[in-house]
């Protein structure tokens, strides 16, 4: 009997079954042809129709999961007798997790407790619960979710992932770390969790263990988002072991991968600073500056334009550099994220803390889009700081009311400031 005879004589469940091995094997563009060749015998079956969702949804086709999902569901719940529960759930937590990637977030969430409500176990449907609740910063509901997921599959790793991100966002770094090992114990090609676990290790002075995390990450890794901080991470511990060499390689990996970002560039003058190469490190500073369009969107060039000047025995055009700096370096908030960034609110000119480019993103998104001479306003009421508090020594916190923004009935609100009484200003 030929293939194409057995393929005729096949039930639907055994097609079903055969398809399900497919996808469990990743032969996805053949577990498609499957499905279309299935309903061509079949018919419109929803049974076929629910795979035929899940592999819209893993090629990322978000409209055309929801739409045979639908059509798979309206089959299922209009079939006279009891849905089969198990497709039931799987048609819905299909349709559930392509709404969450199109950003229809309510809808998602309705749509896997539907899930969950057709079938209590389905696993998949509670961990894309959780997702949507851990985006809506519905905590407690995302964690119960999370420990139900793993009640029911403790091997899998992407609960673990999951509420190892939510420890690291509340700073629960040893919870994290034991998440996140789960995780990658479970999938060693967890690029995200591998980059935070390896961030949490250099915070800890675990340089070495940091970096034999990422060595998988950046050898291995597929995703520049994950890999290119993993590169600069790196680099960063090569330059505190002195390796100025291995630093400026894992700065070019960076750059590499974000030719048009700065932070290779910044990460490379660093590595050149610290290899005794100034004149070279100023050169990529510059390169720096071409893309950025305006220097004091980020201070770290002029901090490491200082560093590079004072190396060169130009102490004054040093100076220089280190006045221009406001706010805080943007760097390490790229290489370690939002939640570890080890310089936050740290500035790196005691004479100019406030990150007034910053204020001006928090307001307007773009600071370039601010109105004509806004900047200049912010400017001078932050001017006027250091006399208030000469005036009043013993204030601790102070509130300065932010200009009004031109054609604006709302006022921007005020910038609250708590002093540092024991930090002296530099001279």
């Amino acid at each position: 009997m030929s293939e194409q005879d057995a393929g005729q004589t096949m039930s639907l469940e055994q097609a079903v079954e055969a398809i399900e091995a497919l996808i469990d094997e990743g032969e996805l563009e053949e577990a498609s042809a499957k499905v279309e060749a299935g309903i061509a015998q079949f018919g419109e079956k929803a049974a076929l129709l629910v795979l035929k969702a899940d592999l819209a949804l893993d090629s990322e086709d978000y409209e055309a999961c929801i739409e045979v999902a639908d059509a798979a569901i309206a089959k299922l719940e209009a079939g006279g007798d009891e849905p089969d529960a198990e497709q039931l759930a799987h048609a819905l937590a299909c349709k559930g997790y392509a709404l969450f990637y199109s950003d229809q977030i309510h809808e998602a969430r309705q749509t896997f407790n539907a899930s969950v409500a057709a079938d209590g176990g389905s696993w998949t449907a509670i961990l894309g619960r959780a997702s949507v609740h851990d985006y809506l910063n519905y905590i407690t509901a995302a964690m119960t979710d999370l420990e139900r997921a793993i009640e029911m599959d403790d091997e899998d790793g992407q609960p673990y992932a999951i509420r190892g991100m939510i420890h690291l966002r509340f700073g629960r770094l040893e919870d994290a770390e034991k998440d996140l090992r789960v995780a990658l114990d479970a999938d060693a090609d967890d690029e995200e969790s591998r980059l935070n676990l390896a961030r949490i290790q250099a915070l800890k002075d675990d340089s070495a263990g940091a970096r034999e995390t990422l060595e998988h990450l950046i050898n291995e890794g597929e995703d520049a988002e994950y890999v290119a901080p993993g590169a600069l991470l790196r680099s960063q511990l090569a330059l505190g072991l002195g390796s100025a060499e291995a630093a400026a390689q894992d700065a070019q990996r960076a750059i590499d991968l974000y030719p048009e970002l700065p932070w290779g560039y910044l990460a490379l003058a660093a590595a050149r600073i610290t290899g005794g190469q100034a004149g070279d490190a100023i050169s990529t500073l510059k390169e720096v500056e071409d893309l950025v369009g305006n220097p004091l969107d980020f201070p770290d060039i002029f901090a490491l334009r200082a560093a590079a000047y004072d190396q060169l025995g130009k102490e004054d055009k040093a100076k220089e550099e280190q006045d221009k700096a406001e706010g805080a370096a943007r760097l390490p908030e790229f290489v370690y994220g939002p939640n570890l960034n080890p310089s936050q609110n740290v500035p790196l000119n005691p004479n100019k803390p406030i990150d007034i480019r910053g204020i001006m993103r928090q307001i307007f998104g773009d600071p370039d889009s601010a109105p004509a001479g806004y900047e200049d306003a912010i400017r001078k009421v932050i001017a006027q700081i250091p006399q208030y508090i000469e005036q009043h020594q013993n204030v601790g916190r102070i509130e300065v009311e932010l200009p009004p923004i031109p054609g604006r009935e709302k006022g921007p609100g005020n910038l609250v400031i708590q002093l540092n009484r024991n930090q002296q200003p530099a001279n």
